[in-house]
């Protein structure tokens, strides 16, 4: 068939075009499109797989902000602290009681991300529990309420706390929410017996709650032992308010300086006379004998003598536990004295029994488990069942500093109690705080 030539040459460029247009549409509709500078982010590594509140953890990953205010990081759904932040890592605190679960990033409030699974150990940590760290006399909750020197601690079968204070010369209740009310004393200095604020003390300093709901507590200054029942009113135990070191008749003994008492399981009260360097008893019929005393006074013969004891605890079974110079010793039932922890040299040494040393022990309680607490100092000591003493607690060095229990401080610890979980709490005396140090 014969095509002319114009024709074909129409068809070809038909042809020709129409390949050309199917081509530049193909590769028009193959074409990739623009790619997203911004980085993705994900979370690709962790640094460790576990830690204690506080602990660093550094997140490697990308698409993350340089600018800290712009990522937020959760362990297991809560918040933690970023300390340092670039496009691909973040260094973060690990929060308190953060439990098992994955950790996770969001940046600029978008989509969250999450990384692997980060597993919380629980340790031992310090708090404030109650006080603003200045001296005042206000109730209050938590750091709203103010304390002047808190000596004194103790708890009751509810878990509430009890604190005397020097500087206030008042009794102040701490419930477990942590509210602050003053059951007993108005700041002045006295020792005027009568309910709530008409009562007035003088440098009040060990108190012991008693299962019926009174608290027994040494007036220092007073050279008295003082009692406040259940409803609020303040009466004098034993003593005339004279320096002496007479027993007899509860209303007509004297005691010089009473630090620290106990009760034991009959409902005795066993006090610590610190000038007299004796331990007193006063009996249930209201009766005062010393229970124990110095050989020769003013010396300590690591056996039997009692130079200054300051702090005393009771366990189970009727034994008692006097903080005497630099050391522990141990008072049975009977009256058998022997030596329970310390070197009788002045040091913060870790040992066994008598391998211990203490830097300035002023009280001490038992736990539950049998374990004891000592103030010494700026620090916190435990004594296990097996007598090894350690540091529980604190630095040497004076200071405020929450957190980790090995790293936090103390100024200056004199009252010590622990509660039904184990949680140790101490009055922080120069702080002017009750401080709080849980497993958690």
């Amino acid at each position: 068939m014969n095509i002319p030539i114009t024709k074909r040459i129409a068809i070809g460029s038909f042809l020709l075009y129409a390949f050309f247009s199917f081509y530049a549409c193909s590769k028009k509709d193959n074409t990739p499109p623009p790619v997203d500078p911004t980085p993705k982010i994900a979370i690709t590594s962790l640094s460790t797989d576990s830690g204690v509140y506080n602990a660093s953890v550094t997140i490697v990953g990308t698409g993350f902000s340089n600018i800290m205010a712009n990522d937020k990081v959760f362990f297991n759904g809560k918040p933690a602290t970023i300390t340092t932040a670039t496009a691909t890592q973040l260094i973060v605190l690990v929060p308190l009681s953060a439990g098992t679960g994955k950790v996770s990033v969001k940046v600029n409030d978008g989509t969250e991300v999450f990384g692997s699974v980060f597993n919380y150990k629980a340790s031992w940590i310090t708090s404030v529990f109650a006080g603003s760290g200045a001296p005042g006399f206000k109730d209050g909750t938590g750091t709203e309420a103010t304390f002047d020197q808190p000596v004194g601690i103790t708890i009751d079968g509810s878990s509430n706390l009890y604190v005397t204070e020097q500087g206030n010369n008042a009794v102040r209740k701490i419930s477990t929410d942590g509210k602050v009310t003053t059951i007993a004393g108005n700041g002045t200095t006295g020792s005027v017996n009568g309910k709530g604020s008409a009562a007035t003390f003088y440098h009040p300093a060990g108190i012991r709650a008693g299962n019926d709901g009174s608290l027994y507590l040494a007036d220092y200054a007073n050279n008295l032992i003082r009692k406040i029942d259940a409803s609020g009113n303040v009466t004098t135990l034993a003593g005339t308010g004279a320096i002496g070191f007479d027993n007899g008749n509860a209303s007509k003994a004297s005691f010089t300086g009473p630090t620290d008492l106990v009760l034991n399981s009959t409902g005795d009260v066993f006090v610590a006379d610190y000038v007299n360097e004796a331990i007193r008893k006063i009996s249930k019929g209201g009766i005062v004998s010393t229970f124990s005393k110095s050989l020769i006074p003013g010396v300590d013969d690591h056996i039997h003598g009692f130079y200054f004891p300051s702090g005393l605890t009771i366990d189970q079974s009727d034994n008692i536990y006097v903080v005497v110079n630099y050391n522990i010793k141990k008072i049975t039932p009977s009256g058998v004295i022997s030596a329970f922890a310390g070197n009788g040299l002045q040091g913060v040494v870790n040992g066994k029994g008598n391998k211990a040393g203490f830097y300035a022990p002023y009280m001490l309680t038992i736990d539950k488990s049998g374990d004891f607490y000592v103030t010494d100092g700026n620090q916190v000591r435990k004594i296990d069942k097996d007598i090894n003493v350690t540091v529980f607690a604190g630095l040497q060095a004076s200071g405020a500093v929450n957190g980790a229990a090995n790293a936090s401080s103390f100024n200056y610890l004199i009252g010590i109690v622990t509660d039904k979980e184990g949680s140790v709490y101490v009055a922080d005396t120069k702080n002017n705080q009750i401080r709080k140090i849980a497993f958690q």
